[in-house]
Order: C-alpha cells, then structure tokens, then sequence
C-alpha cells in the first residue's frame, strides 16, 4: 500500500511537471508566433506605403508632422506601432539587446526612425507611453 502511494505521488509530480514544461513551451511559442505575425504586418504595410521606410521621406518628418497629409498621418501612426512591436520585443527577450537583434535588425530600424522617437506629435507621447528599460533600451540604441 505504501509502495503504491508513492508511486501515485511520484507519478503525479512528474505528470505536473511535464504538463507545466509543455504549457510554458507552448505559451513562449505563442508569444513568439504573435511577435512574427506584427512583424509580417509591419512590413507588408511598409511594402505598401514604401515612404514609411524610405529616408529622404523620413527626413521630412520634423517638418511636416503637424500637417494633415495623409503621408505624415499614416508614418505617425506606423512609427506608433513600431516602437509598440519593439516594446513587446524587448519585453519578450527580457530587454536582451544580444537576443533583440537575433530576432529583428532593432537598432538599424529605430535608427531610422529617430526623428520619430524623439520629435512626436505629441511631446510626451513616447515619455508617458513605454517603460523605463524600454526607454533606456531605444536610447542606447541610439546613441
């Protein structure tokens, strides 16, 4: 009889532990399937508005970002969901710049899109929106 509850309990923590090992599994393949699915999402959007990645367009954005041309518009909104893709990111690869930049070319992409990150529409839209290793994150990225 003892013989058999211990085999039941033992049997039973290794059934929980596999289960939990498995789900945790799961879960970071989700997590990572969602991240790939933005990523495709922000590219076939750049491949449709191929200004929104396009320098000399960029460059413009300081000047321009208060208009109501569609162009700006439609780069403020796309520069919003970017640095929202880099923030899950960087919290999935638990701010790992090494592990980042595995994944995705982080630094050349904000880089490109510094103008955005520190010229908003709205002054403190990046400052009140993302947390401190994430702003630390993009800063040495750009420096």
């Amino acid at each position: 009889m003892e013989l058999t509850l211990t085999t039941a309990g033992i049997a039973t923590i290794i059934s929980a532990a596999t289960s939990a090992t498995v789900t945790l599994y799961i879960n970071r393949s989700n997590k990572l399937k969602y991240l790939d699915d933005q990523l495709d999402t922000l590219l076939k959007t750049a491949l449709q508005y191929p200004y929104l990645e396009n320098p000399t367009f960029i460059k413009t954005w300081n000047d321009n970002k208060n208009s109501e041309k569609d162009e700006y518009l439609r780069y403020d909104i796309y520069c919003t969901l970017l640095f929202n893709f880099f923030s899950r990111v960087a919290a999935h690869f638990n701010y790992d710049k090494e592990k980042i930049d595995n994944y995705v070319a982080a630094k050349d992409w904000i880089r490109l899109h510094k103008d955005y990150w520190l010229n908003p529409i709205d002054t403190f839209e990046n400052i009140d929106s993302y947390d401190k290793e994430f702003k630390k994150l993009i800063t040495d990225y750009l420096s």
